[in-house]
């Protein structure tokens, strides 16, 4: 009832001035303008039409429009290794430094060579044993309920162990 009140009255007031028109949109939703546009329909009104005054809408209090919440968006970027780095180690370290912004006190989860079973709270890894060759990772940032709230781009390591038989006596 509030919106045909309230088309009435825009419909009567804009009709006081000049010819309103009537555009159907795509998408089905009906705009009513004052400006000739490309498909609009001139409105044309019965007698029987009234003036009606439209209520005055009611305003929000300010403070509940500054109290909601607004969605923060994340990113992580992997700090060392440069991506596509050698790094060179014969005992198979790596170390892996991740970091958000803006500043989230949340878990970093770690994805190397497609498994994830690393997570901690400060984004550095340091992972043993790892076989030479390419290797493949991304770091995750994830809320205390395990949503990612953002990922880093895939990067890829190559990690270089010294042959055995360089000096070798």
């Amino acid at each position: 009832m509030k919106k045909r009140l309230l088309l009435l009255w825009f419909v009567s007031s804009l009709l006081s001035a000049q010819t309103i028109y009537k555009i159907v949109k795509p998408d089905g939703t009906v705009l009513y303008t004052d400006t000739p546009q490309e498909g609009a329909e001139p409105v044309v009104l019965d007698s029987n039409t009234q003036n009606v005054a439209a209520p005055t809408p009611t305003q929000k209090p300010l403070q509940s429009q500054q109290t909601k919440k607004q969605k923060v968006i994340y990113e992580v970027s992997i700090t060392s290794p440069e991506p596509e780095a050698t790094v060179r180690n014969n005992l198979g370290t790596v170390i892996i430094k991740a970091t958000a912004s803006p500043t989230y006190k949340g878990r970093y989860q770690l994805t190397f060579d497609d498994q994830t079973n690393w997570t901690n709270s400060s984004g550095i890894f340091k992972l043993s044993d790892i076989d030479r060759g390419a290797h493949s990772y991304r770091v995750d940032l994830i809320d205390n309920k395990g949503k990612t709230l953002a990922s880093s781009p895939q990067q890829t390591l190559y990690l270089h162990h010294a042959s055995v038989l360089i000096n070798a006596n």
